[in-house]
C-alpha cells in the first residue's frame, strides 16, 4: 500500500513537470514576417504549456533572423515567402541554457503550416509539425 501511494505521488509530480499542447495559446506579434502577400505561406508556431523551461523565452528564427519570441502557451503566426527555409528556436539568454531545434521546410504560396515547441522531463526540446 505504501509503495502504491509513493508511486502515485511520484507519477503526479513527474507529469506536472512535462509540457503539453497549449489549448488556448495567447497570440503574440511577430518581429519579422508580419504581413501576408501574394507569395507568402502562413506558418504558426505554438509553444506548449507547462513549467519546464517556463522562465526562458524561445526566440524563433527564420534563416537565422529573429522573427518572434514565445513564452509557454504563446503562439506566433509568420507570413514567410515561398521557398526553402530553416525555421528554428533557441532558449539562450540570461541564465537560460541554449535549447534548440530546427526544421528544414519548403513553402509554397498559400501553404498553411503549424508547429509546436515541446519539451520533456529530460530537458529535450523539439520543434514538431502539428495539425
Amino acid at each position: 500500500m505504501k509503495k502504491s501511494i509513493i508511486a502515485i505521488i511520484s507519477m503526479s509530480v513527474l507529469t506536472a513537470c512535462s509540457t503539453s499542447p497549449a489549448t488556448s495559446a495567447k497570440t503574440v506579434s511577430p518581429i519579422l514576417y508580419s504581413t501576408a502577400s501574394s507569395d507568402t505561406a502562413k506558418v504558426t508556431i505554438t509553444r506548449d504549456s507547462g513549467v519546464v523551461g517556463a522562465a526562458c523565452a524561445a526566440k524563433i528564427f527564420v534563416d537565422d533572423k529573429i522573427a518572434g519570441q514565445l513564452k509557454p502557451s504563446e503562439s506566433v503566426t509568420l507570413h514567410i515567402p515561398s521557398g526553402r527555409h530553416i525555421i528554428s528556436f533557441d532558449t539562450r539568454g540570461g541564465l537560460c541554457p541554449s535549447m534548440t531545434d530546427a526544421v528544414d521546410v519548403s513553402l509554397i504560396k498559400d501553404d498553411v503550416k503549424k508547429y509546436r515547441i515541446r519539451s520533456d522531463l529530460n530537458g529535450n526540446y523539439q520543434l514538431l509539425p502539428t495539425l
